[in-house]
C-alpha cells in the first residue's frame, strides 16, 4: 500500500469553555481514494476537516505530510501544502464568471495559465466537467456551482481534496454526477475526503470510512467489508430501523386550509403552479413528492405569503388558522447566522416583546427557555449564547425545525426537514413532526426523501412540471407508485387497495 498524503496524529481540539471537539483522533487519507467521514450532527467532522485546512489549530497531535508535522496556522498553509476544501456553504463571486472565479485563487503560474479560454476548458475537461468559463456563476444551478467550487479547490496543484457535505444540497442523480467527478479525480492520484450522512452513499461510491461519534473515532475500514447497518449502528450507537411507519395511522380531523384551483405564472426557471387543489385537515400529515424544480418551492412560496395566485383562492377556515414555516435554506432564510442560538430558538417572540422587562430583554428568561429547547432538540451547541454560525449544518437545521414546532401553529410547512441531519436526528424530527399531528395539528412536508414521506404521511400528493399528477394512501404509498406519479402528466389517485382514478 502506498503511503498517505496526510495524517491526524492523536488530534484533540478543545475549547477555551472546556467542550470537547475531537479527542485523540487518528486518520490517514491516501492518494487515489475516496475516504468517508461520517458521524452525528456535531461529532466533530467538520472540525477535523478544519484542521487539516487550518482553519483551526490541534489542542493536542499534530499533522502530518510525507511523514513530518506541518502546522497549518490558516489555509493559506494548508493550500501551499496541496490542501483544497470545498465547504458546505459556497465561497464564489456570484457576479463573476466561471473563469474569473478560478483566476482569483489561482497562483504562480496558473494564474496566467488560466485566463486563457483553451487551457481553462482543458483543466475542466480533465476532471470531466463541462461548464462555459464564460458564463456567470450566480447564474448557475446550484450542482453546477459546486463544479466550479471544486475546480477552484483544484487549481493549485491539489494533492489532498476535503469536501464538508457535498450531497445535501443535491438531488439523487447531481450526487451520483458529483462522485463520478470526485472518482476522476481521486483517479489521478489526488486523496479524496468527504463529510457526508448518507450511508448509502458512501456504500456506492467510497473506498474508505471513518466513522466519529461525540469526538472520538468509533470504527474505521474498507466500505467494501461493511453493511449499512454496520455503518449506522456505528454512527449512532443503536440499530435504526429506516423501513418502519413513524406514528399511527390517522383520522384526519376538520378541515384547516382549502386551495382550490390556483394558478401561478412561470417565470425564469420556474414551472409556475397550474390549477393546484389541495385540501388541508387537522390530525394529518401530507407529503409533497417530486423531483426538485417541479412547482415544490413555488407552493411553499404560496403558503407563505412570499406569492399570490393569478387566479383560484387560498381559504382558511377561520381567522385563527395560523402557520408555520420551516424553509428549505436554512442560512438564508431560516436563520440570523451572527444572532446567539439562544434569539434564533425564540424568534420572533423575542422581538414581539415577550422577553422584555422593564423594556429591556430579559437575558434569563431568554437563557432558560432556550436552554429547555436546546435539550429537548438535542442541539449540539457549546452554549445557548454561541452564534448559529458557529454550529454544524445539521444543528443548524434542528434550530429552524425546534422554532416551528414551538409557536404552536395550526399548520407547519416544512421543506426539506431533514436534509443535512444524520439519521438519528433526521429520526427524532420527523417523529417529532408526527407527534405534532397526533396532537391535532396539520403537516405539511415538502421533501425529495419518498422513503421518509412514505415513513411518516398519511397521504402523498406528487408533483410534476407544477401540477399535482397524483395523490397515494394506504398501502398505494411505495416507491414505485410514487415514481410513476413524478414523471406523469396526467392527473391519477391512487388509494390503498392499488385502484387508479383518472
Amino acid at each position: 500500500m502506498s503511503s498517505p498524503l496526510i495524517e491526524l496524529d492523536h488530534v484533540s481540539k478543545r475549547y477555551p469553555n472546556g467542550f470537547v471537539a475531537l479527542e485523540n483522533v487518528s486518520l490517514s487519507l491516501f492518494p487515489g481514494e475516496i475516504h468517508a467521514l461520517l458521524g452525528e450532527n456535531g461529532a466533530g467532522k467538520s472540525t477535523l476537516m478544519n484542521i487539516l485546512y487550518g482553519v483551526h489549530e490541534p489542542s493536542a497531535g499534530g499533522v502530518l505530510m510525507g511523514g513530518r508535522q506541518v502546522i497549518h496556522r490558516r489555509p493559506a498553509d494548508a493550500i501551499a501544502n496541496g490542501i483544497g476544501m470545498v465547504h458546505q456553504h459556497f465561497k464564489l463571486v456570484a457576479p463573476f464568471s466561471v473563469a474569473e472565479n478560478l483566476a482569483l485563487v489561482a497562483r504562480g503560474a496558473q494564474r496566467k495559465t488560466l485566463r486563457r479560454h483553451a487551457e481553462i476548458c482543458a483543466f475542466m475537461q480533465r476532471y470531466g466537467v463541462d461548464l462555459d468559463p464564460n458564463a456567470i456563476v450566480g447564474q448557475l444551478p446550484l450542482a453546477l456551482q459546486q463544479r466550479v467550487e471544486i475546480l477552484k479547490a483544484l487549481v493549485n496543484d491539489t494533492r489532498v481534496l476535503l469536501l464538508d457535505e457535498p450531497s445535501t444540497i443535491l438531488t439523487p442523480a447531481e450526487i451520483s454526477a458529483l462522485y463520478a467527478t470526485l472518482r476522476r479525480i481521486s483517479d489521478k492520484g489526488t486523496a479524496v475526503a468527504v463529510v457526508t450522512h448518507n450511508v448509502d452513499e458512501v456504500l456506492a461510491h467510497a473506498d474508505r470510512y471513518t466513522v466519529l461519534r461525540r469526538g472520538k473515532t468509533n470504527g474505521s475500514g474498507l466500505t467494501a467489508a461493511c453493511s449499512a447497518e454496520q455503518l449506522v449502528e456505528k454512527i449512532v450507537g443503536r440499530t435504526v430501523s429506516s423501513g418502519t411507519r413513524l406514528g399511527a395511522q390517522r383520522l384526519a380531523g376538520g378541515e384547516q386550509l382549502n386551495i382550490q384551483g390556483v394558478n401561478v405564472r412561470p417565470g425564469s426557471g420556474s414551472p409556475g403552479l397550474h390549477d393546484i387543489n389541495l385540501r388541508l385537515a387537522a390530525r394529518e400529515v401530507v407529503g409533497v413528492a417530486g423531483v426538485e424544480g417541479n412547482g415544490q418551492s413555488e407552493l411553499f412560496a404560496l403558503l407563505a405569503g412570499e406569492s399570490v395566485p393569478d387566479s383560484g383562492e387560498i381559504q382558511r377556515s377561520d381567522a385563527q388558522v395560523t402557520l408555520a414555516l420551516v424553509p428549505q435554506d436554512r442560512h438564508h432564510e431560516g436563520l440570523s447566522l451572527d444572532l446567539p442560538v439562544s434569539h434564533n430558538l425564540l424568534y420572533p417572540d423575542i422581538m414581539q416583546g415577550q422577553y422584555r422587562r422593564f423594556g429591556l430583554l430579559d437575558h434569563a428568561a431568554i437563557a432558560q427557555r432556550a436552554s429547555e429547547m436546546i435539550d429537548q432538540s438535542d442541539i449540539r451547541t457549546h452554549s445557548h449564547a454561541s452564534p448559529a454560525r458557529s454550529l454544524s449544518g445539521g444543528n443548524q437545521q434542528k434550530i429552524v425545525v425546534a422554532r416551528a414546532m414551538a409557536q404552536d401553529a395550526s399548520i407547519i410547512v416544512v421543506y426539506q426537514p431533514t436534509r443535512g441531519l444524520d439519521l438519528a436526528a433526521a429520526e427524532a424530527v420527523l417523529m417529532r413532526l408526527a407527534d405534532a399531528a397526533d396532537a391535532g395539528t396539520t403537516v405539511l412536508i415538502i421533501s425529495s426523501n419518498i422513503e421518509e414521506l412514505i415513513r411518516v404521511s398519511d397521504r402523498i400528493v406528487v408533483m410534476n412540471g407544477g401540477r399535482i399528477t397524483g395523490e397515494v394512501t394506504g398501502e398505494a404509498m411505495n416507491i414505485e407508485r410514487i415514481g410513476t406519479l413524478m414523471t406523469s402528466g396526467s392527473s391519477l389517485s391512487l388509494s390503498g387497495a392499488g385502484e387508479v382514478h383518472v
